[in-house]
């Protein structure tokens, strides 16, 4: 019998307390324990890091590509790094070996589309110049890379034949190709790290490497002015004019479509 009076009362008292929890009017109010306003609650948006395996990837078959073509054609190779280097682009044999290795001259032009798009594409990132998919704007551009200097090997092309000079045109566009080349390769180990470095090592990566990007262009200029000069009795404010209506005002007109469409 007292058995089943304690069961009954830890009962009643087991019910009073769950009921109690329930209802929790019966406790005093206190300032700091706000029982009677509605409950408040956050919503977290849980940070996702983004994932750069699919860059890594492109990286890693770049250097594939540059490590194929140092391989399968190191002649052509080290043709290349000996022409740049030469005092006079004239050296006719060195020219003549590497016009006659043509699929090795389209891997390398192809080297240098796919660094120089991943480079630009990577400084714009960087900057915070465009809110395109990163993927996206790599294709747009290296697609307007390759037509421009597609455009740009037509008109020189064409101006060769219209004005009965195309031995000066094509040593023009031979320079263009060569500096175009050594870009390629100079900019991948600078892309590599402008990628994956932290923002203080890729500030001072972007530095450089805009820094190396103008001296090859300058060294362009420089050296096609002393071939152009003696063929076609060139004076710099020619040349001048050249640089603006060809090399300058295109990109100009690129950037701003670039921005008023893209940014």
């Amino acid at each position: 019998m007292r058995i089943r009076i304690l069961f009954t009362l830890f009962f009643a008292i087991g019910v009073h307390l769950v009921s109690a929890q329930q209802d929790s009017s019966f406790l005093p109010p206190h300032p700091y324990l706000a029982l009677q306003k509605p409950a408040i609650f956050m919503v977290v948006d849980y940070h996702q890091k983004e994932s750069k395996d699919a860059l890594f990837y492109t990286l890693v078959a770049l250097v594939f590509l540059l490590g194929f073509i140092k391989t399968a054609f190191p002649k052509y190779f080290q043709n290349l790094f000996k022409l740049f280097f030469q005092t006079s682009l004239r050296q006719k044999q060195t020219k003549e070996q590497l016009a006659q290795d043509s699929f090795a001259s389209l891997l390398i032009n192809l080297l240098f589309l796919l660094t120089a798009g991943l480079y630009i594409t990577l400084i714009i990132q960087y900057n915070h110049w465009s809110s395109l998919y990163f993927w996206l704007l790599y294709a747009y551009v290296t697609i307007i890379l390759a037509i421009i200097y597609l455009g740009k090997y037509l008109f020189i092309s064409f101006a060769g034949w219209v004005f009965n000079n195309s031995s000066s045109a094509s040593s023009y566009l031979f320079l263009v190709a060569v500096v175009n080349r050594i870009m390629g390769v100079v900019l991948l180990p600078l892309t590599v790290l402008l990628a994956f470095a932290s923002i203080e090592i890729a500030a001072v990566v972007a530095t450089i490497s805009f820094g190396v990007v103008t001296l090859l262009f300058i060294y362009r200029y420089f050296v096609s002015f002393g071939l152009l000069r003696s063929d076609l009795q060139l004076n710099p404010f020619h040349f001048f004019l050249y640089l603006c209506a060809v090399e300058i005002l295109p990109m100009a007109l690129i950037y701003k479509l670039l921005v008023e469409n893209m940014g």
